[in-house]
């Protein structure tokens, strides 16, 4: 027995399972399971395995990779098998509390930046999941302050720990720290008391990725993300624009003189989402389009 046998079992059983790129997820759950990198993997692929290990160890790596196999077979992402989801370049901690981060969503980080290069900005990241947009602005940033928040406490132990791997001095507790600063709360009804806990009176900039699917489409989801990512993160209702209408009803009570809005939006909803915002008082600065040719960040101003 060879890896590479173990390797390819575990290919055509993805292939019959049709499941896209099974080649590729097929090698990368192999190669994190064993805590081996391809380089590795390739020099010892065709090695006897039975002159490394005894019976009980490779007994144990098929039974542990044909577990994560039929996972993935069944359409487990892999994100979540391999527990970890690159963005912006950095590696981010992932489990079912949190949605997957997406490229198209670096869309947004990448424009935050390039529009602000004054580090000495308070930023509010809203429906912060696993801190991603946070993380990535703290980390490639670098701004004075960044405060992520959202409901779900598990969702914002994955950021914590993700800000406590990828951005220096974090202190995820009772005190502030220099960068990112993580709190529970139900879009705005607590943030009132966080500002004030915090010493700032507004933020300079506010980001936004919130759940922005319309229920009836969510059926329609591939199963990866129907099945296991968090319903609260992608539900935005019947017209998908719920949370965009407690922000636009909201923001303004906590956006400085020219703070800007940075929001992700779904790829057929910028009209609907810049009628919203006009109509509250707000200003439209631009729309931005991801690397598809999608709209997908809309910039707003007081």
């Amino acid at each position: 027995m060879k890896l590479k046998d173990i390797l390819d079992d575990g290919k055509k059983a993805l292939k019959k399972s049709k499941i896209e790129n099974a080649d590729y997820d097929a090698t990368e759950i192999l190669l994190n399971l064993l805590d081996m990198d391809m380089a590795r993997f390739l020099f010892e692929c065709e090695d006897d395995l039975e002159n490394k290990y005894d019976r009980n160890s490779i007994s144990n790596i098929i039974s542990e990779f044909d577990e994560l196999i039929n996972a993935r077979a069944n359409h487990y992402p892999l994100q979540y098998i391999l527990g970890e989801s690159y963005f912006c370049g950095l590696r981010f901690n992932v489990n079912r509390e949190v949605l997957i981060p997406r490229q198209d969503t670096e869309t947004l980080v990448e424009k935050v930046i390039a529009d602000n290069p004054d580090k000495n900005k308070y930023i509010l990241d809203m429906c912060t999941g696993s801190g991603c947009i946070a993380v990535a602005l703290a980390a490639l940033g670098n701004y004075k302050l960044i405060v992520g928040s959202d409901i779900s406490t598990d969702a914002l132990n994955v950021a914590a720990k993700n800000a406590e791997e990828l951005v220096p001095e974090i202190n995820f507790g009772d005190e502030m720290n220099q960068h990112v600063y993580f709190v529970q709360s139900d879009m705005f009804d607590d943030l009132d008391k966080i500002k004030e806990r915090l010493g700032i009176e507004t933020f300079d900039i506010i980001t936004a990725n919130p759940p922005y699917i319309r229920s009836a489409d969510i059926k329609s989801l591939q199963d990866e993300v129907r099945r296991y990512e968090p319903l609260l993160a992608l539900d935005g209702d019947k017209d998908g624009l719920k949370y965009y209408k407690k922000i636009a009803e909201s923001a303004k009570d906590y956006l400085s003189d020219e703070g800007r809005i940075y929001l992700e939006i779904g790829y057929d909803q910028a009209d609907d989402v810049k009628k919203l915002f006009t109509k509250n008082g707000y200003t439209h600065i631009e729309t931005i389009k991801d690397l598809g040719g999608n709209d997908r960040v809309i910039i707003f101003t007081v």
